[in-house]
């Protein structure tokens, strides 16, 4: 028998449950719990519900618990829940219990909780937005830097065609972009106050629900009152939008440790991101993408583990939902706060070895795709004959073991009336010009193409895009700061007034 299971707490339930709970609370909701209870004071006050005595008596007890937190020290001995009721009874000792007790009129835990959820989940998908932010923005810089730089790019894992780093870096942008849509559209859902929903149905009190929103620096509240204590989409909408986030950045660090790797060697690894082997004196290890692509995925998965979590659970107010599972999922945020400027430092690092490019374009042929579009262009024949000539010419180029710029241009020739039954008009300067990466990438410049200028046109879309997410968070700074600094002045005048 583990203990005596007829007095509340049980000694296991106690170990297991609450004890590392309130270790929990004191951690990351502690100032969140101030917060509400400060709020929640001045709107009880400001609805009448509390005198001027009754409210200074609070303020000046919550403001005096906040600055020494005698909690932080206190361990779980069970003759409390968890910090709601240890804050409680603090109040009380301070000021007594039957005026401490009034601060409770018309909420509940349920409501005060997932206040506290929202809040922390504000905050910290506030943050990741400003490291996505400053990630886009390294993105988008090397880019700019990148849009005369030729890459070869590929598909099913072979070389497919040649590019510019800015038309491949603008690819990740997009789906950033994206991304960061998901996470503002998330913060929307999470930025709304239960508050005054109480257990389930609000209140009898004339309580000022928006009051108190707009003094936690909510815009709004979560109009249904059983929907706040209820709902948790606000969670389920975050993590997965944050999920999506790491699984799109992990796809495209893989990406970069191909592009590192000796056999396709399309960038140089500066020193400050590569280890060495404490055998092999050659090995030039860029273990810090390893260590990306493994953050994104722990991240992502630890998203995942959020979501799930929620899977068959009641539509109801419920623990599965609440302190246990909030923390660890702080966890990922924690990952990505380290994983996201990482990844901005590599992207900024990225520097393109051109001479292996240029090697590994001619070698596959990978600009062969523009020679059929100039035949079909110029020859007067369709471009599946042109096709067809292309072909037989890469054919004929592997058989003699040539690159397509050193290719004797009369196998072109052969190609040409082979396929196509007479001599091409095409001449041997237009053929190696056709077939260069410069030509293949300047003639691609409808929108979506790497050519300079169309390159440049989207560069600019992506920085407006950028500067609205950037206005975005500062306005949603703004309004926090704005709220907090009215908060803590009422707080100041009640404590002031009598003296």
């Amino acid at each position: 028998m583990v203990g005596s299971y007829d007095k509340f707490p049980a000694n296991v339930y106690s170990e297991a449950v609450l004890a590392p709970d309130l270790e929990v609370y004191k951690e990351y909701f502690s100032e969140s719990l101030h917060k509400i209870n400060i709020a929640h004071c001045i709107m009880l006050s400001e609805q009448g519900l509390l005198n001027e005595s009754e409210t200074k008596s609070i303020l000046r007890g919550l403001t005096s618990i906040n600055s020494e937190k005698p909690y932080m020290d206190v361990e779980f001995d069970g003759t409390f829940e968890d910090l709601f009721f240890l804050v409680e009874r603090e109040l009380g000792q301070r000021i007594g219990s039957e005026i401490a007790g009034k601060l409770h009129t018309g909420r509940s835990r349920n409501d005060m909780e997932h206040t506290m959820f929202r809040l922390q989940l504000r905050d910290r998908l506030t943050n990741l937005l400003k490291q996505y932010v400053f990630l886009l923005r390294q993105l988008i810089d090397r880019a700019e830097r990148g849009v005369d730089e030729i890459v070869l790019l590929y598909t099913h894992g072979q070389p497919a065609q040649p590019s510019t780093l800015a038309h491949y870096l603008s690819a990740a942008i997009e789906f950033i972009l994206n991304d960061i849509d998901r996470i503002k559209s998330a913060h929307n859902t999470v930025n709304m106050s239960p508050m005054g929903a109480a257990a389930i149905t609000t209140s009898g009190f004339l309580l000022n629900r928006n009051r108190v929103a707009h003094l936690l620096g909510f815009p709004k509240i979560v109009e249904n009152s059983y929907g706040a204590i209820a709902n948790v989409d606000y969670i389920t909408g975050s993590y997965s939008a944050i999920k999506l986030g790491c699984l799109h950045l992990g796809r495209f660090v893989q990406d970069l440790v191909t592009w590192t790797g000796f056999e396709v060697s399309q960038i140089k690894v500066p020193d400050g991101f590569v280890q060495i082997s404490s055998i092999m004196p050659q090995k030039r290890n860029p273990v810090p993408l390893e260590h990306l692509r493994l953050k994104f995925s722990l991240a992502g998965g630890g998203a995942d583990q959020i979501v799930n979590t929620m899977h068959n659970t009641p539509f109801a107010d419920m623990n599965d939902s609440e302190r246990e599972t909030q923390a660890a999922g702080f966890a990922v945020f924690d990952r990505l706060n380290k994983a996201l400027p990482l990844l901005a430092g590599f992207v900024d690092s990225i520097e393109i070895d051109t001479a292996s490019v240029s090697k590994r374009i001619n070698q596959s042929m990978a600009t062969i795709t523009e020679l059929a579009d100039h035949l079909a262009r110029t020859e007067g024949i369709s471009f599946r004959l042109a096709h067809g000539v292309a072909h037989k010419l890469a054919y004929q180029a592997l058989s003699l073991e040539s690159s397509l710029d050193q290719l004797d241009f009369n196998v072109f020739v052969e190609s040409f009336e082979g396929v196509v039954g007479i001599k091409p008009m095409t001449n041997e300067k237009n053929f190696r010009k056709v077939c260069s990466p410069e030509h293949f990438i300047s003639v691609r410049k409808i929108p979506g193409g790497p050519a300079s200028a169309t390159m440049k046109k989207s560069l600019k879309v992506y920085v407006k895009r950028l500067a609205e997410t950037e206005l975005r968070i500062k306005s949603i700074e703004n309004f926090l700061h704005s709220t907090n600094a009215e908060c803590q002045s009422l707080v100041d005048v009640y404590i002031k007034q009598g003296n």
